[in-house]
């Protein structure tokens, strides 16, 4: 078979559109998507939005390096219409086979190159859409609608689009993948300063958004140090909302027992060292933290939202409460920080879960099945007369 965008017997060319590559779960596993393709049948192209971001170092290093689309801060401008364009001479002049959006800019402007261009087109939602709003509601929408499959990686999110009218089977849920090997030999690494105290709560989210729930988990703080002063939480995250957070805990008498420490490399080493991992949001897809805190060993005490449930198995791998429950939230963490043989025998449940099915092994195989289904229908419909 040949594949559609190159000679015969040549890698078909994915073009992966991504807004940037910043810190984030969702940019992580774009590129361990890119980085463990398989380059005898596909060949990863990037395309970006803004070329910035930590993981660009990773893209340098799988040997990627990704075509500038500036559209800057607004998609509806009148230079848009020009990216556009240039979007898709590109993928005509470099034969692209598949255009694989990541994201809510890419997907809407993949959207459209891709009817123009004449190529099929995937849209990938990893959320519940709690960041959209106002115009790019509908632009979703109509970008969803057109796509030829919506990749998912949990149900939840599965469940929402069919619910807002795609038909079941243009709906792909594929999991996130978890490299074990890696993730264990930065887990063995010392944390790098200033490192909190081991045995510490640790939460892994941005803070752009109230959704992430740190509000909740400050409230419990205050609630389990009362009876637990040895208790101390460490939030890795940034965002516009910090300084906000940072006085609420001031304004709650936690400060001393919070440790703010900003976006960070060394998250697995801090992870490691860890009592649990807390997720108090309010709407979650399949978070990244999660995961690699279950492939570490360490429990997960979640909230009961979006595709949390699908990972977290309450009272065998961690434990769920409702979200926007402090109270909830802290007779937990008093339950954890009190007894080391059920945080082990969590902690062994979840890394078991994530190797059955979370590795790269399986993650792989749901790309690379999705990726030729496409492509050799492009195939075929380039040589039907």
């Amino acid at each position: 078979m040949s594949w559609a965008g190159g000679p015969t017997g040549a890698p078909a060319r994915v073009l992966i559109f991504q807004n940037r590559f910043r810190l984030g779960g969702q940019e992580r596993q774009t590129v361990l998507n890119v980085r463990t393709m398989d380059r005898t049948r596909f060949e990863p192209v990037v395309g970006v939005l803004h070329l910035d971001g930590d993981h660009l170092p990773d893209l340098d290093a799988a040997g990627v390096r990704p075509v500038v689309f500036d559209v800057g801060p607004r998609m509806l401008r009148p230079s848009t219409g020009w990216q556009v364009a240039r979007l898709v001479r590109f993928i005509r002049a470099e034969r692209v086979a598949l255009i694989h959006a990541q994201d809510m800019y890419t997907n809407v402007l993949g959207a459209i190159a891709a009817r123009l261009a004449g190529v099929p087109m995937i849209v990938t939602r990893v959320d519940l859409g709690h960041h959209v709003s106002g115009y790019r509601r509908p632009l979703l929408a109509m970008a969803s609608r057109r796509a030829d499959r919506v990749l998912v990686n949990a149900l939840s999110i599965r469940d929402l689009a069919i619910r807002e009218g795609l038909a079941a089977d243009r709906v792909v849920v594929v999991r996130n993948g978890v490299d074990l090997a890696e993730l264990d030999a930065r887990a063995r690494r010392a944390p790098d300063p200033p490192a909190p105290p081991p045995g510490a709560f640790v939460c892994v989210a941005n803070m752009h958004h109230p959704v992430k729930g740190q509000s909740d988990l400050l409230a419990a703080l205050r609630e389990l140090v009362r009876d637990r002063p040895h208790a101390r939480l460490v939030l890795v995250g940034d965002g516009d909302r910090r300084p906000l957070l940072e006085a609420e805990a001031r304004r709650l008498g936690v400060a001393s027992r919070c440790h703010f420490l900003g976006h960070r490399r060394d998250v697995a080493a801090l992870v490691a060292r860890s009592a649990a991992v807390v997720s108090a949001s309010h709407a979650e897809g399949i978070s990244n933290a999660i995961l690699e805190a279950l492939a570490l060993r360490r429990p997960v005490l979640a909230t009961a939202v979006g595709g949390s449930p699908e990972v977290v198995r309450d009272g065998e791998d961690g434990f769920l409460v409702p979200p926007g429950a402090p109270a909830a939230l802290a007779r937990r963490m008093r339950d954890l920080l009190d007894d080391e043989p059920l945080r082990k025998r969590l902690g062994e449940r979840g890394r078991a879960l994530v190797e059955e099915e979370f590795g790269l092994d399986q993650m792989r195989l749901s790309y690379d099945a999705l990726y030729r289904a496409l492509t050799a229908g492009a195939a075929a419909r380039t040589a039907t007369p």
